[in-house]
This record gives C-alpha cells, sequence and structure tokens, in this order.
C-alpha cells in the first residue's frame, strides 16, 4: 500500500469513496434519498471544485492501482482533519491509521503542533480510533448534514507529535 499527496485526477475517485462511505457509515441517522440519490452528485461537485492550498494535505491510499482510502486536511492553526474515509473492504487493515500519520507527518513538516476534528458522535468505531490516536474530547455540537442535524464530537490534539508516535507504533 502507498500513501500519497492526492493529485487532481483522483478527485472523481475520492467522491466516489467519500459516497460509499457515509452511504456505509450513516445509513441510520440520514435520509435514505439523501444517500441513495443525491449525495454521489453532491460529492462529485465537491471533490472538483475543492480547493486544496499549497500547505493543505489530501492524502490517498492506493493498493493495486485503486484508492482504498483518503485523508483530507486543512491548513491552519489548529490544522483542521476534514476527512477520514477508507473504503469498507479495507478496513481493520491500519489504513486510517496510516493516512493520519501522514497527515501529522505533512504538518509537522511545516511547524504545525495541533489539529481537530468532527466526529458523527454515533460513529463509535472512528471515535475510538481517535481517543486510541491520543485525540481529546472536547464537546459535542450540532452539525447540519444536507438537511439533517447530527450531533458531532470535537477531537483536538494539541500535540501532532503524539498523533504521529501513536499511529505509527
Amino acid at each position: 500500500m502507498n500513501i500519497r499527496l492526492a493529485a487532481d485526477a483522483d478527485r472523481m475517485e475520492i467522491a466516489r469513496l467519500h459516497t460509499e462511505s457515509w452511504r456505509d457509515a450513516y445509513r441510520a441517522i440520514l435520509p435514505a434519498a439523501l444517500l441513495d440519490e443525491t449525495l454521489a452528485p453532491i460529492m462529485a461537485e465537491r471533490w472538483a471544485d475543492q480547493p486544496i492550498g499549497p500547505s493543505d494535505a489530501v492524502l490517498v491510499a492506493e493498493e493495486g492501482g485503486a484508492l482504498s482510502g483518503f485523508a483530507a486536511s486543512w491548513d491552519g492553526d489548529p490544522v483542521y482533519i476534514d476527512n477520514l474515509h477508507v473504503a469498507a473492504a479495507a478496513r481493520s487493515r491500519g489504513i486510517g491509521r496510516r493516512l493520519l500519520a501522514g497527515t501529522a507527518r505533512h504538518f509537522l513538516a511545516i511547524g504545525r503542533r495541533k489539529a481537530l476534528l468532527h466526529v458523527v458522535a454515533s460513529n463509535s468505531r472512528a471515535r475510538a480510533l481517535y481517543l486510541a490516536l491520543g485525540g481529546r474530547p472536547d464537546g459535542i455540537e450540532d452539525k447540519n448534514l444536507y438537511g439533517t442535524v447530527v450531533p458531532n464530537e470535537r477531537i483536538e490534539w494539541d500535540d501532532l507529535g503524539l498523533l504521529l508516535e501513536r499511529a505509527t507504533a
């Protein structure tokens, strides 16, 4: 498996992975019409137009020429980890950890030290990963996901070095 920076040619595959991941993870909390009918075009448009700055990091996991996961993070203080998605067939193989390690490495190299993300509060699998990697819960806030209000937990890292250390242990 290869972890690398995404290229423009990866955008539609990222959109497909993003859509499939939402369909799998959020089936119980988002409307079927959104997941089955409107989400794919929304994600295709989002990723076609998503600006990626020179210090942002969109990383992909590639296996045998196909993408099996991606992480998208935006530079700032703190860094915002916007997305981490792994294909259902590729889960529990450390891909998410490797993508987060690459993210931490990227931002540490440009002098960033802190990061945060929001995770759907009912996504216990993702939440457990973030806590195992040293993330600290910092409250619940409602987020509007295309018309459905969903509780999200804020997870913070005061030290990206800890995230890198735990993700590579």
